[in-house]
């Protein structure tokens, strides 16, 4: 009750009139536990997501209020605060390296249980913006995430071991991210569903989810960049690296087959990861 008289008030205070989304809180009203209300309305992020509400091949259901996934939450506003303390998220994992850290600290409320995973695979932007401005790119930008997530699968084990086994300790609320919450939160994302017992398909639907929820926010960088090169510049080749598209996704997969020869046999063999944890993490977050 505390907290739905908390999210009414700072509904009513960060209303303007206009545009404004209302905050939810999915685990207390049945209602809202849908697929249009699956994004989280954080001032400060343009990809947290809620995980809840999945369907496993063997017909249970993913709880609502219990997993995210998002992109850095550096610009978290007060408001923003009030809302993770709401949604009763209580650890938060970073992939970001040491030096994505260092310049964009997460701001979190207090008492959060913030652990890192550090995963050194992301592409810097900044090169390729600049050859775009220069009008000197002429590769798919596409093909960096598409052999970044090859090296999920081949590259880091100990990483995503490490995720999974502090995902199976507690069935408290989590949050993980890295900076665009899309690549390595992505494959984490879909490495969490499958081990849950979601199809491949529907884990290619939610990975898929990335480019609407962080639409506005790449058009208007696109746009910055463009308007950088005085109207010159053909920012389109940026998109690729921006958002995700089937083929990166679909290359872990194609790996994971290829190497272990199902997703079963990746998580205890590749991964490590004995029954007794796999259950741990479905007694957590699935429906009995």
């Amino acid at each position: 009750m505390f907290r739905l008289v908390v999210l009414a008030s700072m509904f009513l205070a960060n209303c303007s009139g206009e545009n404004k989304e209302m905050l939810i809180i999915h685990s207390e009203d049945p209602d809202l536990q849908t697929e249009e209300n699956r994004k989280i309305q954080f001032e400060g992020t343009h990809n947290t997501r809620e995980l809840g509400g999945y369907k496993t091949t063997d017909g249970k259901t993913i709880k609502w209020g219990k997993l995210y996934r998002s992109d850095k939450l550096e610009n978290l506003t007060d408001a923003d605060l009030d809302y993770f303390n709401a949604l009763n998220i209580r650890e938060v994992i970073d992939f970001r390296s040491d030096q994505e850290v260092s310049e964009e600290p997460d701001r979190l409320p207090e008492g959060i249980n913030y652990k890192r995973i550090p995963i050194a695979a992301d592409a810097a932007m900044r090169p390729y913006v600049e050859s775009v401005l220069r009008n000197e790119l002429e590769m798919d930008l596409g093909i960096l995430l598409v052999e970044a997530n090859e090296d999920f699968v081949l590259k880091y084990h100990k990483e995503y071991r490490d995720f999974l086994l502090t995902m199976s300790e507690t069935d408290q609320p989590k949050l993980f991210h890295c900076t665009a919450g899309k690549d390595r939160a992505g494959f984490a994302a879909a490495l969490l569903l499958l081990a849950l017992g979601v199809s491949k398909e529907t884990v290619l639907e939610d990975y898929m989810k990335t480019n609407a929820a962080n639409a506005d926010y790449v058009n208007s960088y696109l746009g910055k960049v463009k308007a950088l090169s005085l109207f010159q510049a053909d920012v389109e080749k940026l998109r690729p690296v921006m958002g995700v598209e089937e083929r990166y996704i679909l290359k872990a997969f194609e790996t994971i087959e290829n190497r272990y020869g199902s997703i079963e046999a990746y998580l205890t063999r590749g991964l490590n990861l004995s029954a007794e944890t796999l259950e741990k993490l479905k007694a957590n977050y699935l429906e009995s």
